[in-house]
């Protein structure tokens, strides 16, 4: 992040917190209860919204040499992203072209050539296919075209993204490639971060309510009592539109102890968190020392599947290294915690929804970023 842009975003937050006040008012909303329940909209948001999208799905670090991969689902196609040989991110459908099988079934590893364990077709980590058992039964067979079916694969800075769409030339939209390079600065070190901890889970809850649960601060104080309420203000994030994604500041308390200070003295990280929402799958928590990356993946019309990843320092040797994974492992486990509460809350939600109860929900005038975030998958899905 620019030191200008900094500063302007703690001025912000710090004149907030000192007049007690939430940012501008922008219109109340209204969205309705049968957007989340609707299985026609359903389809349409995965169809026209995350499936033909470069969907967030890992971490550099992840496949950091050549024949490095893992296997991962992309919107409910089975993928493999992998290092090839000449040190480029790749990534394939993991379907062999013989009978349909899978061509790996591990979750991560590195190795030379993917052997499919139904008959033994052989795959480079480049796609292309090595070896036929009893070739001669396949006279028609013309190898070069049966490559593994290439996927849309981008590495920008830390993350590498998937489009699941086989055909679709996809790049980084302008905004999105801002927010992702301002990341990539956020934290110090960056070159040397690394995925530390990667978990995931099904929730019973339509995959919009666990977004809406990240861009809003209006809950902090009630919802995470037990956890971050003590540490946060009460409804003053703000947010900034970039193409079609978002970045919020969500300011601490400790914001306060800035009044005053030179400039030189003050930096966000220590008194806020920065949430960037990178349409369609991903929202990335940057902290002070690392961050979190959330991805919420839409199986069904009330379940998503979420995989969360602390991201930090590579863990050194000796009693430096046993203190970054011991501050790595506290954070996580406090991330995971108040992630919870609010699955839980999300999964209330979804029950309620079905109740019949309601026919709108309601975003007040202090949530405007929930407002643009639905303005923005309408136009997709429209």
């Amino acid at each position: 992040m620019e030191r200008s842009k900094e500063l302007e975003l703690i001025n912000l937050s710090l004149g907030l917190a000192q007049e007690k006040r939430p940012p501008a008012p922008e219109p109340e909303t209204m969205v309705p209860v049968a957007n989340y329940l609707d299985p026609e909209r359903f389809r349409n948001e995965r169809e026209r919204f995350h499936r033909p999208a470069l969907n967030l799905v890992a971490h550099r670090s992840e496949i950091e040499s050549p024949g490095d991969y893992l296997t991962v689902d992309v919107v409910g196609s089975p993928v493999i992203l992998v290092r090839d040989p000449d040190g480029r991110a790749r990534a394939f459908l993991n379907v062999c072209r013989h009978r349909g099988a899978k061509v790996t079934l591990e979750a991560r590893g590195s190795c030379k050539r993917f052997v499919c364990p139904y008959h033994a077709w052989t795959y480079r980590t480049d796609g292309r296919l090595d070896h036929v058992r009893h070739r001669e039964g396949f006279p028609s067979l013309e190898k070069e075209q049966l490559r593994l079916t290439e996927l849309t694969c981008v590495e920008r800075g830390p993350f590498i993204f998937v489009c699941p769409e086989p055909g679709l030339e996809l790049t980084l939209d302008p905004g999105m490639q801002a927010l992702v390079d301002e990341i990539d600065t956020m934290v110090e070190g960056a070159e040397g971060l690394a995925v530390f901890q990667r978990e995931s889970g099904v929730h019973k809850a339509n995959w919009k309510l666990l977004v809406e649960g990240g861009i809003e601060s209006y809950h902090f104080k009630i919802a995470h009592r037990s956890t971050i309420a003590p540490l946060f203000t009460d409804t003053l994030s703000t947010y900034e539109v970039s193409g079609r994604h978002l970045r919020s500041v969500l300011p601490k308390s400790s914001i306060l102890e800035l009044a005053g200070r030179p400039d030189e003295e003050r930096h966000l990280l220590p008194h806020a968190n920065v949430l960037y929402s990178l349409n369609p799958n991903a929202s990335v928590l940057v902290q002070d020392g690392h961050y979190a990356v959330i991805t919420m993946t839409p199986v069904a019309l009330d379940r998503t599947r979420i995989d969360l990843w602390t991201v930090g320092r590579k863990i050194p040797g000796g009693e430096q290294g046993t203190k970054v994974r011991e501050f790595l492992e506290a954070n996580h486990r406090f991330t995971v915690r108040t992630l919870q509460e609010d699955f839980a809350m999300a999964e209330q939600i979804q029950e309620g929804l079905d109740s019949g109860a309601n026919e709108m929900l309601r975003f007040a005038t202090f949530e405007g970023a929930l407002r643009v975030w639905h303005r923005t998958l309408d136009e997709a899905i429209s």
